[in-house]
């Protein structure tokens, strides 16, 4: 059995830590639209703010090109991640798996906690899904490919087959309707959701994290989200096992392409009039999920592309160097974004939540980006590891690791 231990700084791929650090400043993009309050103010509200034309091409512009696709990035490389540190065992990897499987539940267990405080939190599920990668690992490469595609698919195949059993003449019309806000809940009203935000105690703003964690969960079972989640995993996996991210990502063709189909099948989801919650699902629905799902992939990949041919440029290469350390600490900037953006917005903070243009809340998204650039390429110039990076290596490995270069 080999002796497992933590993969060492130097020997890690360089452009997926860039991608991880590219990943990130996307999804503060995702995230602070909640956090802000703008994605949970009643639209009539907003409607009479002077900044409300703007506010909402920026919002439509997010939903384009951030809204899903830096989380399917995000995955594709906790995937990656996974089949680099597996493949350095070849198959005597019990003890690896052991430790991998242990890893997995540190992550679900820091996932619980951010659960407390952010209802958006990822690691739980990843962690959930993770444990149902490690089942595929023994299955051949272009097997794994197939598997991808029918669990991204399933979602589709699911509703075209509850289809004939649901649909009536009035459910083949386009699902347009006017909603409160850009996110609701059926058993609360847009205003009680930002009163709770601007107004509630820290035990009234806990129970509401907790009652939007719940609601998330139960829109995961109408859009069956973790199904797609699971195919982006092994999707990650089967692309980092072919040699994409180090080979195929030079192709311009794939640069041209994704951005084209991508673009395209991201701006006609937005007008297709379905809906990925609707029960039951109408054949408007199913085309949004399909139009939904290949805009969040065909840009990934297209950020991807886009990401490796700037880093063979001198200047692009020195500009997204300083992206590395970011990713190298992902866990610890996902994780500081939260407190951060709760410090910002919420009221026992600087109580901003609700108070700011869309505008000024992407400059405080790029504020952070920008403190968390500095502070991380600082921070890996005296330590080895992020802080919870270490927290995480250490109770892996049961034993303290050395954090500071000797």
């Amino acid at each position: 059995m080999h002796n497992v231990v933590p993969i060492e700084p130097k020997k890690r791929i360089e452009i997926l830590d860039v991608l991880r650090g590219f990943a990130l400043l996307g999804i503060i993009f995702n995230n602070i639209l909640y956090f802000s309050g703008y994605s949970f103010i009643p639209l009539n509200d907003l409607r009479l703010t002077p900044t409300f034309q703007t506010d909402e091409k920026i919002y439509q512009l997010l939903d384009i090109i951030v809204t899903g696709k830096f989380y399917t990035l995000f995955s594709m490389l906790f995937a990656a991640g996974f089949y680099l540190q597996l493949s350095r065992y070849g198959n005597n990897n019990t003890g690896f798996l052991k430790t991998y499987r242990r890893r997995l539940l540190i992550l679900l267990l820091i996932g619980l906690i951010h659960v407390l405080i952010w209802f958006g939190d990822i690691l739980f599920l990843y962690a959930l899904i993770g444990f149902i990668l490690i089942l595929f690992r023994n299955i051949k490469t272009k097997i794994i490919f197939r598997w991808s595609l029918f669990f991204l698919l399933l979602p589709v195949i699911i509703d075209f087959i509850l289809l004939p059993f649901f649909s009536t003449p009035d459910t083949l019309v386009a699902g347009h309707h006017d909603p409160a806000a850009h996110t609701n809940y059926p058993d609360m009203t847009a205003e009680e959701v930002v009163e709770t935000f601007r107004y509630g105690t820290i035990r009234e703003l806990f129970v509401l994290n907790i009652h939007n964690y719940i609601w998330k969960w139960l829109s995961y079972l109408l859009s069956r989200r973790i199904f797609t989640v699971l195919g982006t995993f092994l999707l990650g996996y089967y692309l980092c096992a072919t040699g994409f991210f180090q080979e195929r990502t030079k192709s311009t063709k794939l640069l041209i392409f994704s951005f084209i189909i991508g673009l395209s099948a991201s701006v006609a989801t937005g007008i297709s009039g379905g809906s990925q919650f609707r029960f039951p699902p109408t054949l408007y629905d199913i085309l949004y999920k399909i139009l939904l799902l290949a805009g969040q992939i065909f840009l990934c990949f297209f950020y991807i592309t886009l990401i490796y041919k700037i880093v063979q440029t001198p200047c692009g290469k020195r500009m997204l160097s300083y992206l590395k350390p970011v990713g190298r600490m992902a866990l610890t900037n996902y994780i500081s974004q939260t407190l951060l953006l709760i410090i910002v917005f919420y009221n026992f903070g600087f109580d901003l939540f609700g108070k700011l243009s869309l505008i000024a809340v992407c400059g405080i998204a790029v504020s952070v980006l920008v403190f968390q650039i500095i502070v991380s390429n600082i921070w890996l110039k005296y330590f080895r590891f992020g802080p919870l990076e270490w927290i995480w290596r250490c109770l892996t490995y049961n034993k303290r690791l050395k954090i500071r270069y000797e």
